[in-house]
């Protein structure tokens, strides 16, 4: 190989180099506004199906939530596979889109937010003394429980449509949400495509 061919090559590498660096600088730019996440379980039934793709809005992080959205929050759960386990490649797609993934990402909808006051008795919820309408959840699905108490400032209560096969803030594994661990509102589902649109 010349000189002058040897130097166009690594020119040319240099030049893929540079497209790879700049889509992943723009990857992390965009994951600031949008991620795509993806259901795991059936907790959110009937309004999210297991294996349903959603993008969420990380602005709401900023700009805050508010009762009946539903949401996707960074829980204290450690998931399935450990850090030894995940591939390079894994590592740095997580890098770009700022998932740590050593604990469950999990969505719910929020139910009460701080300084609300709620109740949950006899299948019947309440939040500031107040029935809620639920129109969400499906009928003969009770929402299992003996809450009433107020909900710290900064923190959510949420739980999930199912209320039945739901680990949610009912239960100490989950218990209140800190407004900091939120990764984001859902903003629509892409797949399937069925059922593209926005998630209420």
């Amino acid at each position: 190989m010349s000189r002058g061919a040897k130097k166009g090559f690594l020119g040319e590498i240099w030049e893929v180099i540079k497209i790879l660096l700049m889509a992943m600088v723009l990857a992390m730019v965009i994951v600031q506004f949008i991620r795509p996440t993806r259901v795991d379980g059936l907790s959110m039934y009937p309004t999210l199906d297991n294996n349903d793709y959603l993008i969420i809005n990380r602005v709401s992080r900023y700009t805050g939530v508010d009762r009946g959205d539903v949401v996707v929050f960074d829980s204290d759960m450690p998931i399935n596979a450990g850090e030894d386990q995940k591939s390079t490649a894994k590592k740095v797609l997580d890098v770009v889109l700022q998932d740590d993934s050593s604990t469950k990402d999990l969505v719910k909808r929020v139910i009460a937010v701080g300084g609300d006051h709620i109740t949950v008795k006899d299948g019947v919820v309440k939040v500031n003394d107040q029935k809620i309408s639920e129109p969400y959840v499906s009928e003969g699905n009770i929402t299992e429980g003996n809450i009433d108490t107020v909900v710290p400032e900064g923190m959510l209560f949420c739980m999930g449509d199912n209320r039945m096969r739901s680990l949610d803030s009912r239960y100490p594994e989950v218990g209140f949400v800190p407004e900091k661990k939120l990764v984001g509102s859902v903003l629509v589902r892409l797949l399937p495509l069925e059922n593209i649109g926005r998630v209420n």
